[in-house]
């Protein structure tokens, strides 16, 4: 059946709901664009009795409840056609809303699963819809969607409430994970695999899918919500040790990289959640150093090149002149030698390209007030992180690009506010040390100030803008 896809459907309860999420497939679906699968899992309120009576699907029984991951794995192997649609039954579907979505599903070999927006969703699928009532859903889909005509947008997790996925992805990688029994992270589990696999994920801005959300927990009296979550996390903890709903991106970097460069390395770039939000705003091309194995194979799904390697085992010289940006994410304070490495990113920069850094400084009052006190205990976060290596100072900071090679173009504090207590010993004891004859007028602000951001340009040649 190529060409059609396979909408996989499980049912549980909560009839009405079934019915209004049927009646829009009919509405905006044309029939030689799908097969449907319904999988019931046990329902007492009239549900098998209605779904037995439709036309034109596949229907499996199961006498008891089997739980979403293995009632969408029967489905699956049942489908017949080159995409897998799976479908919540608490969801409507509007106009034009499954040809979008097939469009960048196979607009490239690489991309493995795409999904629509959504009214009630987790991540930035979630949109904020300007209807209250369903009746209105038509014109709002009508609209929103119009506007945002072919916009897409690469991520690393998709809600599996409406998910499209390629029959090669599913034969590649493998059905959901059973274990995630009733509902969540089944799909986060799914993603995750993709990715590893090297498969793409996409956002598809012009297919819109109403959700009332969570209907199949409601159905079930003894469910709870947050017990199955919570389990479900854990479980998913426990097999990959990564949690995909904290890979989020450096909240500056993007903000502070050039919009003409072109080519960037990303030196600590984790699962690349950095890289991706430069990819979806400019067209780059990003590499990474991640010496963590399952960080820098996701990152590898959207980046030209990871090496899997520590900084310092970095082969900077096969890129002289070669990057238009480097960008060190919480990096230099856990490397022995930072000047070195500094010195190396110079070289491989191009004329005028930048290095972006962020760097914890030492003198804010969370290290200084206790270390006045004899105190200088590591932790497991924070400036005094027992895997930091270096610590700075503002001054320090700044001797990391000598004049000679850079000019440092835009330094942004970010501030961490103390104590008034606090704040006011620093005060005197700035003004004290300034009575003497030191140079401590700058203690009350540096005392505040957690982390530096610096964008520092190498000389020579038109930077990038």
């Amino acid at each position: 059946m190529k060409g059609k896809t396979s909408i996989v459907m499980l049912t549980y309860n909560e009839l009405h709901l079934t019915k209004k999420c049927i009646d829009s497939l009919k509405q905006h679906t044309r029939c030689d664009q799908y097969e449907l699968i319904i999988v019931d899992n046990a329902s007492t309120d009239g549900t098998k009795a209605y779904v037995r009576e439709l036309e034109d699907i596949i229907f499996i029984e199961n006498e008891v409840n089997q739980g979403f991951a293995k009632g969408c794995n029967q489905g699956v192997k049942k489908a017949t056609g080159d995409s897998i649609l799976f479908l919540n039954n608490d969801t409507m579907v509007t106009e034009n809303w499954l040809s979008p979505l097939r469009e960048a599903l196979f607009a490239s070999e690489r991309i493995g699963m795409v999904g629509p927006v959504s009214n009630y969703v987790s991540g930035p699928q979630m949109v904020q819809p300007s209807y209250t009532d369903v009746k209105d859903l038509p014109a709002f889909a009508k609209e929103y969607t119009a506007a945002r005509k072919g916009q897409r947008t690469y991520v690393h997790r998709l809600v599996g409430f409406c998910l499209l996925v390629k029959r090669e992805l599913i034969e590649d990688v493998g059905l959901f994970d059973e274990r995630f029994v009733y509902g969540s992270f089944e799909d986060d589990d799914l993603c995750l695999r993709s990715l590893l696999k090297g498969y793409q994920l996409q956002i598809v801005h012009d297919s819109f899918v109403h959700h009332h959300g969570h209907a199949t927990f409601h159905a079930h009296q003894e469910t709870n919500i947050s017990t199955f979550f919570a389990e479900n996390r854990l479980r998913f903890l426990n097999k990959w040790g990564i949690d995909l709903n904290l890979m989020t991106p450096h909240p500056y970097f993007a903000a502070l990289l050039p919009r003409k460069a072109a080519s960037v390395l990303d030196v600590g770039c984790g699962a690349g959640a950095t890289g991706l939000e430069l990819i979806n705003r400019q067209p780059v091309d990003m590499y990474g150093v991640e010496p963590d194995s399952l960080k820098a194979t996701i990152a590898k799904a959207y980046y030209q090149e990871v090496k899997e390697v520590k900084v310092d085992e970095y082969p900077w010289s096969e890129k002289e002149a070669f990057f238009d940006a480097v960008i060190f994410s919480d990096v230099l304070e856990h490397v022995s030698d930072p000047w070195q490495i500094i010195a190396q990113a110079h070289n491989s920069l191009k004329p005028g390209g930048v290095i972006i850094c962020c760097l914890p400084n030492m003198m804010h009052a969370e290290v200084l007030l206790p270390l006045m006190t004899g105190d200088f205990t590591y932790r497991d976060v924070g400036i005094l992180d027992r895997t930091h290596m270096r610590f700075f100072t503002p001054k320090t900071m700044r001797a990391l690009f000598p004049d000679h090679l850079f000019d440092r173009v835009i330094e942004q504090q970010i501030n961490v506010q103390i104590d008034q207590t606090v704040q006011l010993f620093f005060d005197e004891v700035a003004r004290v040390g300034e009575s003497l004859g030191f140079q401590t007028k700058a203690l009350s602000d540096q005392v505040t100030l957690y982390q530096l951001l610096i964008v520092a340009r190498k000389k020579g040649g038109t930077p990038s803008r």
